[in-house]
Parts: C-alpha cells; sequence; structure tokens
C-alpha cells in the first residue's frame, strides 16, 4: 500500500510540475466552468485534482484575496498602498466601520474563485466512479475522491466564513447560468453540507506522508475547526484530539521554523508555490525594494505585540524590515522566488481549538495546558491559573494567543465574528457577512442579498 501511495504522490507532483504559473493566475471570469479536461482514466483524473488544487490556489482565493479581505478588514494589517479596490477595506484609526461595496472586483473574484474550485470538486465526485480504465484502482478512485470531497467542504466553509448561508450546487456545470434559480440554503443547511462532506472524505482517507495533498489529518483538522465554529464543543475537542495526538505532527521551535521551511512537521496542509508557479500574496505584501508591490503591512500594535517577549516571544521573527527604506512586511513572505506556501491547517490551531473546546466544557486545568503548550513553543511564561480560573478569563487569553499566534494567517477577523466580538474589538456590526458581488444579484433573481449590499 505504501508503494502505491508514493506512486500516486509522484505522479500527482510531475502533473503539479507541467503546470503553467498562468493556469491559476489568470482565472476565468465566470462561476461555472467547462469541463476542460474530459475524465476517463487514471491519468485524466489526477489532471483534473490537480486543477481543482490550482484553483485553491488561484489570486481570487488563498492565493491573495480570500486571505487579504479579511486581513484589512480586521486589526492587524494596515493598507499602505494604492491599489484601488482594496483601500475601502481600511478603518480609520484601526476601527469603526467599512463601508465595503458590492461592485467590488475584489470581493467579486473570491466569490467565482471559490465556485470555480467546487465546481472543479463536482466534476471529480460526479464522473470518478464512471472512470472505465483497469489500471486505475479502487484504492486510487477512493483517494481522489476523498480529496475532492475535502475541497468542495472547504471551499463551502470558506463562502460561509464570508457570506453565511450560499447556494448549494453539487453537480458539474459548464456555464454560470446553471446555478442560477437556486435559494440559498441557510448557514446552518451549509454547515450539515460540509460535514457531509467531510464524513465521506474521512471514510475515503488515509494518512499520507505528504502534506500538500489532503489526507485523514487535514480532514480531520477541518472537522476540529468545523466544530468549533458550530460550537460543538465535545466534537471540536475530540478531532483536534485526534490531530495533536498523530505522531506525523509536532510544534516545530522555534516558531519561524514552519514557515521557513516547507513541509515542516507543524503543517497538516499546505499549498505549495514554486519559482514558475509563484505565490501571488508573496508579491503584494513584499517591499518595492525587494521587488513587491507593498500593499499592506503589519500595524504598530500587532508589531508590539509580537516583538514583545512576554507575548510574542520568539513569534517576533514574523516581523521584518526592509533594509534601505525601513518597511515593515510581513515575514511569512520572505523568499525572493515568492514560491512561499500557503498554510491552511497547522498544529498549533488544533492545540488552541482544543483548548477553547475544553474551556467550554469546564475543564479549564487542560485548557490552559493547551493554551500554554503554544505559549511556550513560542518562549513565552506560561500564563498563570490565577489568570485564567474562570471562563471569561479563558476565552480572553485564547483570544489574545490566537491573535498573535495567527497573526497574518486567516483567522482574526472570523474569531472575532464568531464569537460575538466585532463591535466590542472592531466597532462593526456583530455577525456582519460581507456583501453578495452585484454581478451574482443582477444574474441571479433568485439569490438574496445580505444586509451589508
Amino acid at each position: 500500500m505504501k508503494a502505491k501511495i508514493s506512486r500516486r504522490i509522484l505522479f500527482f507532483a510531475l502533473i503539479l510540475a507541467s503546470v503553467s504559473c498562468a493556469d491559476f493566475l489568470e482565472p476565468e471570469p465566470t462561476t461555472g466552468i467547462s469541463d476542460k479536461r474530459s475524465i476517463y482514466d487514471e491519468k485524466s483524473a489526477v489532471a483534473a485534482l490537480n486543477g481543482a488544487y490550482n484553483s485553491l490556489k488561484g489570486s481570487g482565493y488563498y492565493g491573495l484575496d480570500f486571505n487579504f479581505i479579511p486581513y484589512l478588514f480586521a486589526d492587524n494589517v494596515k493598507f499602505v498602498g494604492i491599489q484601488t479596490y482594496y483601500k475601502i477595506f481600511v478603518r480609520p484609526n484601526g476601527y469603526g466601520k467599512t463601508s465595503l461595496q458590492s461592485d467590488n472586483s475584489s470581493l467579486g473574484g473570491v466569490w467565482e474563485a471559490i465556485y470555480r474550485t467546487i465546481n472543479s470538486a463536482n466534476h471529480l465526485i460526479d464522473k470518478i466512479p464512471q472512470v472505465d480504465d483497469p489500471n486505475f484502482t479502487q484504492e486510487e478512485r477512493d483517494d481522489i475522491l476523498g480529496q475532492a470531497y475535502f475541497i468542495r467542504a472547504l471551499s463551502y466553509f470558506d463562502l460561509t466564513r464570508f457570506w453565511g448561508g450560499v447556494q448549494l450546487t453539487l453537480k458539474p456545470t459548464t456555464s454560470p447560468d446553471d446555478v442560477t434559480g437556486i435559494k440559498r440554503s441557510s448557514p446552518e443547511e451549509t454547515y450539515e453540507q460540509i460535514s457531509a462532506d467531510l464524513a465521506r472524505a474521512e471514510a475515503l482517507l488515509d494518512s499520507k506522508p505528504s502534506r500538500i495533498f489532503v489526507d485523514l489529518g487535514a480532514v480531520q483538522a477541518l472537522i476540529a475547526r468545523l466544530a468549533l465554529y458550530r460550537q460543538e464543543w465535545e466534537k471540536a475537542e475530540a478531532y483536534a484530539t485526534r490531530v495533536i495526538s498523530n505522531s506525523k505532527y509536532a510544534l516545530v521551535k522555534p516558531y519561524s521554523v514552519f514557515y521557513t521551511t516547507k513541509a515542516s512537521t507543524e503543517s497538516i496542509f499546505e499549498l505549495e508555490f514554486t519559482v514558475s508557479e509563484a505565490n501571488t500574496s508573496s508579491h503584494w505584501w513584499r517591499p518595492s525594494e525587494l521587488g513587491g508591490r507593498y500593499e499592506a503591512s503589519l500595524n504598530d500594535v500587532i508589531v508590539g505585540l509580537l516583538k514583545d517577549p512576554d507575548t510574542g516571544g520568539n513569534r517576533g521573527e514574523l516581523v521584518l524590515e526592509s533594509e534601505r527604506r525601513k518597511e515593515i512586511y510581513n515575514g511569512f513572505y520572505w523568499r525572493g522566488q515568492r514560491d512561499d506556501p500557503e498554510y491552511l491547517f497547522r498544529i498549533a490551531e488544533q492545540y488552541l481549538i482544543r483548548a477553547e473546546a475544553r474551556a467550554h466544557r469546564g475543564n479549564l486545568s487542560g485548557s490552559l495546558d493547551d493554551l500554554n503548550v503554544v505559549r511556550a513553543r513560542a518562549d513565552v511564561t506560561p500564563l498563570p491559573a490565577d489568570r485564567y480560573d474562570s471562563l471569561d478569563k479563558a476565552l480572553q487569553a485564547l483570544e489574545d494567543e490566537r491573535r498573535i499566534e495567527f497573526a497574518v494567517e486567516n483567522h482574526r477577523f472570523f474569531d472575532l465574528r464568531r464569537t460575538n466580538r466585532l463591535n466590542a474589538v472592531l466597532g462593526e456590526d456583530e455577525g456582519y457577512l460581507f456583501p453578495i458581488p452585484i454581478n451574482q444579484l443582477d444574474r441571479d433573481p433568485y439569490l438574496e442579498p445580505n444586509p451589508s449590499n
């Protein structure tokens, strides 16, 4: 079995290496996708799966805007550039309401990119069982199907984080018009679909040595995150424990090792970029003297928290400064060749998910232990029990720790919304959802707007 898995991983890697950067940096301007690669044998199935991974890496999704918009909506990142369609996200003095418009092109690009990814997954889910190829083993079919179910689940989870309940399309389409006329599901109905897809993925997948393809650990990590959002504390604790107990994953020290070393033991699932398939985000974060656009930087508050030994510890290494202009920038994107990975799931998050779940279940001691594991890795003094002896204190400590641990990862805005802290921290309406892109509303009278529209 290990030989088959190794052969499959090598095959995936060769396919990835053969795909040009333009395949994912220039996304199609529609929410529907034609079935460009007919799925008829093992090789074409792998090529189609690779297409789904490329969709995840697209500039409208994890390659840039899906991360960039929530960064600018929260309070760790400040806008320092000139791109007009990002200026609207800037909060005066780091707080207060924004006025994001539904015709914002970057927002519309996120919607289209995620539905494009869903459609790629739908093609795989629909067609893999029908492939007639004696060399395409059931084990290989199950593995590709499991990854497709995960990718669809992650995509719907991310749509829900941006817009709430959305239109559920579970069959492949060839035109954007094929997804019109579908009423939005409620957030809970959308979560149920995500949960069903993850259950299928969990049953189909096993563990892989690779961290750039979805395996059982990645599925369990997303199940834990979904349970956190749904406040299913027992399930969140159970699944985070499964991931933490997996010997494949371990915190690395110092903190910087996980983003200066590709596929470290910290990583559960990361998206791989190469010199020829560069990470778009890197260009937008890096200072101009290093060849970037420098559209965003870390604000003074988070820089102070990261640099403070009592809060940031060795996480202060995340803050970099250009030599000539002394511009502060995000150390995640330090590679001059712009092949920095995007870290979708890592083990530190699982410790903090379990800590939050345990706190809600009344196990403050166990919760504090998990929090202090993360702090110890950062060389931060353990938080004493007298600062963690009530649920309110524990939740505040966890909010503070998550803000620093994931300073430039896509969590802060969504954390504040799911815990009903948007107004207290950012001055924003509680439960704020991004406006539905106006071009989607114009196309489809069945698509209901959000209050922010």
